[in-house]
């Protein structure tokens, strides 16, 4: 009986031992969240200024970053509901924490907290435009593009010192809506100049979709100090709610951990 060829198995093992070593070094290790919450003793909200048109935004920013903190279960919360009465009880204004030591300290001993969460809406932006009408496959129509753009700011403050421990201004988070209206124009209308026999260019409004129980003004491209559209607009309303969770997702994103990190995989220092 020959021997085995010892080559071709040194060869297979060579390749099995490397495609092994590949796959870990590429796998994602566990990466401790930017900002660990873990380990403080309470975190009070502090009720969010507005800066924008939208006299509701602050107020659904900030219950949208407190919902997140709560589900992330690493430090109870003290909403800014409660924040707000026992500042009222002092007399006090939101915007005094940042620059009065003393209120900070006096919210610290009353609600037992170590760590405050102080942010404000920056901008609200509502997008509407038609589309120049087009010939497709199934016929003559045109888009209505609409798009809702929030920005905010948001700080974790120590409330002994005042110093920051972490920030994020001018974030944002955007959505958008896009929807292909069919037009009332006969399949024999080929080129964009016989369709002003058939359709009233400048009211494309009442063939928009979504349109036939929203109250939207006519094509725009930005709602800048306008009357807001999405108290009237189911369509908007979505896009600002869908809007406000991307922006706050983008800022919890900070205080999550990847690739399977859980809070027991902590080292001394918290992290």
């Amino acid at each position: 009986m020959k021997p085995a060829p010892v080559f071709p198995i040194l060869l297979k093992t060579i390749l099995v031992l490397t495609v092994v070593f590949l796959f870990n070094g590429c796998a994602e290790k566990p990466q401790p969240p930017l900002f660990s919450l873990y380990g403080f003793q309470r975190l009070a909200v502090i009720p969010f200024s507005n800066n924008t048109q939208d006299p509701a935004l602050a107020v659904s920013l900030q219950d949208e970053m407190t919902s997140e903190i709560v589900n992330l279960n690493a430090v109870p919360v003290i909403e800014a509901g409660q924040v707000a009465a026992y500042l009222k009880s002092l007399s006090a204004k939101a915007s005094d924490v940042m620059t009065d030591s003393g209120l900070r300290q006096n919210i610290a001993r009353h609600f037992k907290c170590d760590i405050l969460l102080v942010g404000s809406a920056e901008g609200y932006n509502e997008f509407l435009k038609d589309e120049a009408p087009r010939r497709s496959d199934s016929g003559w129509g045109f888009y209505t593009d609409r798009k809702v753009v929030v920005t905010n700011n948001a700080k974790l403050m120590d409330p002994a010192s005042g110093s920051l421990l972490w920030f994020r201004n001018k974030n944002w988070g955007a959505s958008w809506h896009n929807t292909w209206n069919p037009l009332p124009v006969p399949e024999s209308v080929i080129l964009p100049g016989q369709l002003g026999q058939f359709i009233d260019l400048a009211n494309l409004v009442a063939n928009r979709l979504d349109h036939k129980v929203d109250v939207e003004p006519p094509a725009m491209d930005e709602n800048d100090g306008g009357a807001l559209i999405y108290p009237r607009s189911s369509a908007f309303a979505r896009l600002r709610q869908k809007a406000i969770v991307a922006a706050v997702d983008s800022m919890v994103d900070d205080f999550q951990g990847h690739y399977n990190w859980t809070p027991e995989l902590r080292t001394h220092n918290g992290q």
